[in-house]
């Protein structure tokens, strides 16, 4: 088995994903509100900037050295 490989990202790198992923949880949070009160319109588009944010961190994961997971391509990508 080989030696896991390691990848250093800066604190602002670091700090940036953090707080990614709390707007994220924070617009499922709204998106549910939305959803609850009837306003489909509302909630799609707090549930589109959520997955804009998700896909610019996973990117930006991608530049900064993780794998892409098992199975992953893009859809003009060979498999």
């Amino acid at each position: 088995m080989s030696e896991p490989q390691t990848i250093t990202i800066s604190i602002e790198q670091a700090s940036a994903m953090a707080e990614s992923c709390l707007r994220m949880n924070h617009l499922g949070t709204l998106v549910q509100r939305e959803i609850e009160a009837g306003h489909k319109a509302r909630a799609l588009d707090l549930s589109e900037r959520s997955r804009v944010r998700a896909w610019t961190m996973f990117n930006d994961l991608l530049r900064l050295g993780a794998k892409k997971p098992d199975g992953y391509s893009l859809p003009d990508e060979s498999a």
